[in-house]
């Protein structure tokens, strides 16, 4: 197809600044924007320097449709920007073009259309997927978009959003630039988390509170969280974090990022091993680690969520509301991608808990499982497989 993706482009985009003017058929644009995403798939996936042709052919009239305003296509844009962005090499520079954009993307009228948010959502994230250190240089910058997730996180609709966008900034961001605005991030989290009864927001939480383990340690979530009110970390961990493993466990890479950010947590806090009631807490977030690692589901790869290769027969479905364009999607991104074998660290981290306090916690774990002979088992087998003895 890359021989006459020039050819192809032309054509759509010359349709795309027609119909642009009269945007009357929402299902002929949907399918319009659809042609154009699977052919930066098909090309770029092959070649990433194929981008560059395909932003010299597409900015100017994607400009054009967000400087007029075009509600019915902006979200679409927003999408195929952030697909280029995204298949760009790492450490490329954003270019003049991208760079005058991000001001725009962070103006607050531009977020106040639902349809807008998830694809604003994703490119800001492909901004700092490419550039997060560039960015971060600007304070302003990150105040932007820090006041973006303040918004965001305010409607129960747009919580996800809001999260993807933090974690966002937690993946690309270095450490040190977001130091000064962590414990207001999670002061509005806590806050948020009090009131917010549902499932999903507990999920997005605990979900974020292992992003950060994982990222900056365990130490380092505990102490933003007890600077806040003394006691609060281990409060929360005992009564929401452990909780929701239990009662809602997560699934695919969400099942990693638990494994990962709860290793940490159980590894590093040797308090939990120093009181009765917070041993028994410790052991029953280790049985639950244990059932996430041993499940079929953790085996088959935790780290595989998101976007998979297109059938050909693949059912495109247009929505009024916000339509994501199937060929412009992307996997869910693996704040762990490094970690091949989560289970491995886990095991390796109960070896160096054992070291340091001798037949602690064999006895703790072993309580805590002798109701599940099956479990029992696989948890032996994990020590096995990874020559670990506790």
């Amino acid at each position: 197809i890359a021989p006459v993706t020039q050819t192809v482009l032309s054509l759509l985009t010359g349709v795309l600044e027609r119909v642009a003017k009269n945007p009357r058929n929402p299902q002929h644009n949907h399918y319009m924007f659809e042609s154009i995403a699977v052919l930066v798939k098909a090309v770029c996936t092959q070649d990433a320097s194929a981008v560059a042709n395909f932003e010299a052919l597409l900015f100017p009239p994607f400009q054009t449709i967000l400087q007029m305003d075009v509600s019915e296509f902006t979200p679409y844009v927003f999408q195929i920007l952030a697909q280029l962005l995204e298949f760009k090499a790492a450490g490329s520079p954003l270019g003049d073009s991208y760079t005058a954009l991000f001001t725009i993307l962070l103006v607050p009228q531009i977020w106040e259309r639902t349809g807008n948010i998830p694809a604003l959502t994703r490119l800001v994230s492909a901004y700092f997927g490419l550039a997060g250190a560039e960015l971060a240089q600007n304070s302003k910058t990150l105040e932007g978009v820090l006041g973006v997730f303040q918004k965001l996180i305010s409607s129960e609709a747009n919580e996800q959003n809001a999260f993807l966008l933090l974690t966002s900034l937690i993946m690309f961001v270095p450490s040190g630039s977001l130091e000064q605005y962590m414990q207001p991030i999670f002061s509005v989290l806590l806050t948020v988390l009090s009131k917010r009864k549902k499932p999903r927001f507990k999920r997005l939480a605990t979900n974020f509170f292992a992003v950060i383990s994982g990222k900056y340690g365990a130490s380092y979530i505990f102490q933003q969280i007890n600077s806040i009110q003394s006691g609060l970390g281990m409060n929360l961990f005992m009564n929401v974090w452990v909780p929701r493993l239990v009662n809602d466990p997560p699934v695919r890479l969400d099942s990693k990022i638990q494994v990962v950010g709860l290793t940490r947590v159980l590894c590093e806090i040797p308090e939990f091993l120093a009181e009765e009631s917070t041993r028994k807490v410790w052991a029953v977030a280790v049985r639950a680690v244990v059932g996430l690692v041993s499940s079929p589901d953790f085996r088959a790869g935790a780290g595989r969520d998101g976007a998979e290769d297109t059938p050909v027969d693949v059912e495109i479905t247009y929505d009024s509301s916000y339509s994501s364009l199937h060929f412009a999607n992307r996997p869910q991104l693996d704040p762990f991608a490094e970690i091949t074998n989560p289970g491995m660290v886990f095991a390796q981290g109960l070896g160096r808990v054992n070291a340091s306090s001798p037949g602690v916690i064999r006895s703790l774990i072993e309580t805590e499982m002798k109701d599940n002979q099956k479990l029992s088992t696989s948890f032996n087998q994990l020590l096995s497989q990874h020559q670990i003895n506790i």
